[in-house]
């Protein structure tokens, strides 16, 4: 026959068994929603370029990148609708001035219509507001990166990001005067 700690030792492992199926299940959710968050973008997003001024770091943990500096990194203070604090999220409103993008105005909201990027402000000090936007690293292979950075120092460069309707960013390719072209892999719409 069966003793009162053989009937409860099931119902136990089935408890612990359906914890680990929804702790897993749970673990794959916040991975796919990673990725997926990372090349929405690039599937839906507007595209826009971006002048861009490289500085070349490297990572531990993700490899070879190219740090990006962008000139709508510095925004003039009197673009902005009301003043900013640190870490702030901030929406710049672009326009295209030539071949580029540009900022035509920092606000609180993103604005009702136009192209907008949505940033956080890093630093503010006096005439000037300094913003992260979430795309100044573009990660690619050690060869790709070195090639890339040789080229952006010598030649004006851009990146293409591409935006979706919220303001987040993706950076799909750098671009180069003279036809450097690092292309992010899998990127859409290139």
């Amino acid at each position: 026959m069966f003793k009162a700690s053989e009937t409860v030792a099931l119902p136990r492992k089935k408890y612990l068994l359906l914890g680990l199926a929804l702790t897993l299940l749970l673990q794959l959710g916040v991975l796919a929603t990673e990725y997926l968050s990372s090349i929405w973008p690039l599937r839906y997003g507007q595209p826009v370029l971006l002048k861009t001024e490289p500085v070349d770091p490297r990572s531990l943990f993700r490899g070879n990148y190219v740090r990006l500096n962008y000139t709508i990194s510095q925004i003039d203070a009197q673009l902005a609708d009301a003043p900013f604090r640190r870490h702030e999220v901030a929406y710049v409103a672009l326009q295209p001035q030539g071949r580029y993008h540009v900022a035509s105005a920092l606000l609180h909201q993103p604005p009702a219509q136009g192209p907008f990027i949505r940033g956080r402000i890093r630093w503010g000090g006096g005439d000037r507001y300094w913003i992260d936007y979430g795309i100044e690293a573009y990660f690619m292979p050690k060869e790709k990166a070195l090639a890339a950075q040789s080229a952006v120092r010598e030649k004006e460069a851009w990146a293409q990001v591409f935006l979706l309707d919220n303001g987040r960013a993706a950076i799909a390719e750098l671009l180069c005067d003279g036809g450097c072209r690092v292309e992010r892999e899998g990127a859409a719409g290139g």
